[in-house]
């Protein structure tokens, strides 16, 4: 559900480095993302055309739009459903925007959530294992901590043979050098948790939901596994292992 109050709900929110700054004709934009049961929701990307920002501690978020009078604004979180709603201004400014995300996780038996944390735990126990052997680049929660950044591509920025591209909704993504001449816009294949996450780009991802990585230029070193299911051959394997929630 989505909903526009005309009050402020919170203030000074941090914003992630793609919130753009104030300029000439440009309108802020201030909202909260909740669950159902009035909790703050940290962590979610807030996502609107040419831009996005991360919500803080309490929920909130800052952007900045250009002159116009409706907007697209897109809202997702790992373990909650996403939600995309259009939005217009009033009297050439914005309400403040109040999203509620309703969790996926209540719609799955008990047992299919047991299976997602046996899936993470048995996969970070072999990824040290796969990391020994060494066939692709590995990242670990160290590493990703150290770049202090919600955005997942600014930690693989600089791993070698990584390409960092701007895509059509104003964010990053990631393509393997091996491929910039032949496929340049093929998305490598993404994996979450043990499970092939189709279509999905790695900043949709935020870098604190994230525990380990594992990248794969090609198919003769990607894991068993984690070859794909689709019927061509993929343009690089991205694997990663999300966090327990409150660790």
């Amino acid at each position: 559900m989505l909903v526009c109050a005309p009050k402020l709900i919170a203030q000074s929110p941090t914003l992630s480095s793609s919130a753009k700054q104030p300029a000439a004709n440009r309108r802020e934009l201030v909202g909260i993302v909740r669950d159902a049961s009035g909790a703050a929701i940290e962590g979610a990307t807030v996502e609107i055309k040419g831009g996005s920002a991360g919500t803080n501690e309490k929920g909130a978020f800052q952007l900045w739009t250009s002159d116009v009078d409706t907007l697209t604004i897109s809202v997702r979180r790992i373990g909650f459903g996403p939600l995309s709603a259009q939005i217009a201004a009033r009297n050439g400014q914005w309400d403040t925007v109040a999203v509620e995300l309703e969790p996926t996780s209540q719609k799955l038996a008990a047992v299919a959530v047991t299976g997602v944390g046996a899936r993470r735990a048995n996969g970070l126990r072999d990824f040290e294992s796969r990391r020994a052997v060494g066939n692709g680049q590995f990242v670990t929660r160290d590493e990703i901590a150290a770049h202090n950044t919600m955005r997942t591509s600014d930690v693989l920025r600089g791993k070698r043979g990584i390409n960092i591209v701007r895509i059509n909704n104003g964010n990053f993504g990631v393509r393997f050098a091996l491929y910039s001449h032949s496929k340049s816009r093929c998305t490598p294949d993404l994996w979450i948790d043990g499970v092939w996450s189709r279509d999905t780009e790695i900043d949709e991802i935020q870098a604190n939901d994230i525990e380990a990585m594992e990248l794969y230029e090609s198919m003769a070193t990607v894991p068993f596994q984690f070859t794909s299911h689709g019927k061509t051959v993929p343009c690089g394997t991205i694997v990663l292992w999300t966090r327990v929630p409150g660790k």
